[in-house]
């Protein structure tokens, strides 16, 4: 998948986890499932909620809302973003459906997941971080 340019044009999966908006690629967003209990992963961080089976594949269940900072919504619900290295499932407590967004993708913060977190992009009157698959996936491979 190409990198996130400077402004996007493109169509998003526009979901939220709390009270916090996100758009993921729509390409890169497979589905949204309702995923079962979950397995821990020991010595994982709190934001790594576990793992469930879909499908044949091993999911991480990553809660957005712990993951900056946040907190966790509680959700069951999740957007499953596959990438060619493997699948994410981020937590959604809400998905609004796939629209164009158009603004400027300049990283929201100098370091940490904020890196991987572009816009703010409007979609309706929500203000919306775009999430940058790759650089996440790069993220919690790396412990974040």
């Amino acid at each position: 998948m190409a990198a996130l340019e400077s402004e996007t044009r493109q169509s998003y999966l526009v979901f939220a986890c709390g009270s916090s908006w996100y758009a993921v690629p729509a390409e890169a967003a497979a589905e949204v499932v309702t995923f079962p209990e979950l397995t821990r992963v020991p010595g994982s961080p709190p934001h790594l909620l576990g793992v469930f089976a879909h499908r044949g594949e091993v999911i991480p269940v990553v809660d957005m809302s712990l993951l900056v900072g946040g907190v966790s919504a509680g959700s069951r619900r999740a957007v499953l973003v596959r990438l060619s290295r493997g699948t994410l499932a981020l937590t959604a407590s809400s998905v609004a459906g796939v629209s164009a967004l158009m603004g400027p993708l300049e990283p929201l913060g100098p370091s940490g997941v904020h890196v991987h977190l572009r816009g703010p992009v409007k979609s309706g009157s929500r203000d919306v971080a775009v999430i940058d698959p790759e650089g996440l996936f790069d993220h919690l491979s790396q412990g974040g």
